[in-house]
């Protein structure tokens, strides 16, 4: 079984950090608050009877219908209007260095 101490000492090489006597106190008390809350948890029998709860206040959000809309056949006709092409690809002034 560990004890605590070698938890927070793992903890510590883990996150790569060095804790103060206050800190590993206050890491401490907060490992036994996570752990017993685990502990409750697993308290919880019958949990296969239990629905999921996917939020507190049942909501249905108002879906419009799709309507398809007019698409563009072909990337060349998108790009003819507005790009310089060359050899099928868009031509871009030089950005960087001359």
């Amino acid at each position: 079984m560990l004890q605590e101490s070698d938890v927070i000492d793992y903890l510590e090489r883990l996150a790569l950090l060095k804790f103060t006597e206050s800190e590993r106190e206050k890491v401490r008390i907060e490992i036994i608050k996570i752990i017993e809350l685990f502990n409750e948890l697993m308290k919880v029998e019958e949990l296969d009877r239990v629905e999921p709860l996917y939020h507190v206040i049942e909501i249905e959000l108002p879906l419009r219908d799709d309507e398809p809309l007019d698409t563009v056949d072909s990337s060349h006709e998108l790009l003819s209007e507005n790009a310089i092409l060359e050899n099928g690809y868009i031509k871009a002034p030089k950005t960087v260095g001359e």
